[in-house]
């Protein structure tokens, strides 16, 4: 399969990981010429482009999108429209009106189309899941996801045009993937987002409440403004008949993974990670060669996008 990675540069290199360790042949574009050294030297890339226009009119199979939020949909759909197969890095877009055309155009082309939500393949949270759907845990009662850190860096994910919003748009929607996964449909929600001390332009602090239709309760809490943050679970589900959480303590760091171990009414569950990039990407890949439907719904991705802007929204 003949694969462009669209956005070298920052986590485009997690991609391109991914694609080494997965042994498939890529080609890459990035204005940053410094970049695409790095790609020739370490990952024996097929092709490098300094212009975008001649890379997305390039013959390739898949287009892999790691580009600012605000330019999701008119990359996706130049390549769809040629007939190319798109996984895009997750928000899906910056607007609903954007990524409901981007799933429209998919369906319109005949071509896969995925969001890299590397949240939805971690192996904690799929196990998590299951021990609600099966009745684990009784009733639940209360679902808590939750991410707190300082956020220093600099670059594009700093501009808040690029980005459609801040911290929770870029970084919250994937613990929202989780947060909805664990909680299902809600009825309303409300919400407070502020801005701190992080080096973005956007929000940088948002807790909401949720009324889960299940009756459940939902705290939801995301944070680029958090100095030396505590080590607390990423997320905690209380039901009639137990509890499970994420344990901080036990993340793997050999592998990228989002959770750490999952503790089922106390005790530490040996579950076999995965590495989620490698997960998704050869998810994708698989769903491309065998013709099948894509594992992560772009359903999904817009039910996330939904919350995200209902949270804005108050």
């Amino acid at each position: 399969m003949k694969v462009l990675l669209l956005g070298g540069n920052g986590f485009g290199f997690e991609h391109a990981d991914s694609y080494k360790r997965l042994g498939v042949e890529f080609s890459v574009f990035s204005r940053n010429k410094d970049v695409l050294s790095k790609y020739n030297d370490n990952y024996g890339v097929k092709k490098t482009f300094t212009d975008i226009s001649e890379a997305i009119n390039s013959d390739y199979d898949m287009v892999d999108i790691v580009l600012p939020h605000t330019i999701h949909r008119e990359y996706a759909e130049k390549a769809m429209k040629r007939g190319k197969h798109v996984l895009v890095e997750k928000p899906i877009a910056d607007s609903l009106e954007d990524a409901k055309a981007m799933i429209s155009s998919a369906e319109k082309n005949r071509v896969k189309f995925m969001v890299a939500e590397q949240y939805f393949f971690d192996a904690s949270a799929r196990y998590a899941l299951d021990a609600i759907k099966s009745g684990k845990l009784g009733k639940i009662l209360t679902v808590i996801v939750r991410s707190q850190q300082l956020f220093k860096k600099q670059g594009w994910r700093t501009t808040e045009k690029l980005m459609g919003g801040g911290g929770l748009i870029d970084g919250g929607i994937h613990y929202m993937q989780t947060f909805l996964d664990f909680g299902g449909p809600f009825s309303n929600l409300d919400a407070i987002v502020n801005k701190g001390k992080s080096s973005i332009e956007g929000e940088d602090n948002s807790v909401a409440l949720f009324h889960f239709k299940s009756g459940a309760a939902g705290i939801f809490y995301y944070s680029w403004a958090y100095a030396n943050p505590p080590s607390l679970p990423a997320y905690e589900v209380v039901g009639t008949e137990g509890t499970i959480y994420e344990s901080n303590l036990n993340r793997n760091r050999e592998k990228r993974t989002s959770y750490g171990k999952p503790v089922l009414n106390g005790k530490v569950q040996d579950i076999e990670e995965i590495d989620v990039i490698d997960g998704e990407i050869s998810g994708f890949m698989n769903a491309v060669e065998k013709d099948m439907d894509v594992p992560y719904s772009p359903s999904l991705a817009l039910r996330n996008l939904e919350a995200v802007i209902d949270i804005y929204k108050k």
